[in-house]
């Protein structure tokens, strides 16, 4: 029976992993593709996935895949508990969306949206007061979809380069 509607569930590393992985690598090689001067997904996806992990378990994060068939299709990493990096910042907590992406040929189907709106209500249910998503300032489509679902500027980083 094919599936019409993806599952979202949590990650499990015995059965998720290596699709995880190529996850990693293709929204990498996406976010290459924007930013010339970030590494490709096969140079880092290993040191991705372990930093991954470890973000989860420092800051009460989860790591949640999309499947369609069995198959994962992509995933969102949210980490509920993250403390404020500066003493000028809001002294509370808050939740930050590490990692999403839709394997490109699931893409325009509902399903980052359907990713992100279950992050936010994963961190909401944690008990976080806010949530933060970053996204690279050439990546429009991304921009968007997170406008859509009520995110605003906090901040904008500018930088120049030497090269």
């Amino acid at each position: 029976m094919v599936k019409t509607r993806p599952l979202i569930r949590p990650y499990a590393p015995d059965r998720h992993r290596d699709q995880l992985r190529v996850c990693i690598v293709a929204l990498q090689d996406f976010e290459h593709g924007l930013e010339g001067t970030l590494p490709r997904g096969e140079e880092m996806a290993d040191a991705q996935l372990a930093f991954l992990m470890t973000r989860c378990s420092t800051n009460a994060g989860q790591i949640f895949v999309a499947e369609i068939d069995d198959a994962v299709v992509g995933f969102v990493g949210v980490l509920t508990r993250v403390p404020p990096e500066a003493p000028d910042e809001d002294v509370r907590p808050y939740a930050y969306v590490s990692d999403l992406v839709v394997l490109a040929p699931y893409r325009h189907r509902g399903l980052g949206r359907a990713l992100l709106e279950h992050a936010v209500a994963f961190a909401r249910s944690a008990g976080a007061t806010s949530v933060r998503i970053g996204v690279l300032a050439n990546n429009a489509a991304a921009r968007k979809l997170y406008e859509s679902l009520g995110f605003t500027d906090r901040n904008v980083q500018l930088v120049k380069r030497f090269e």
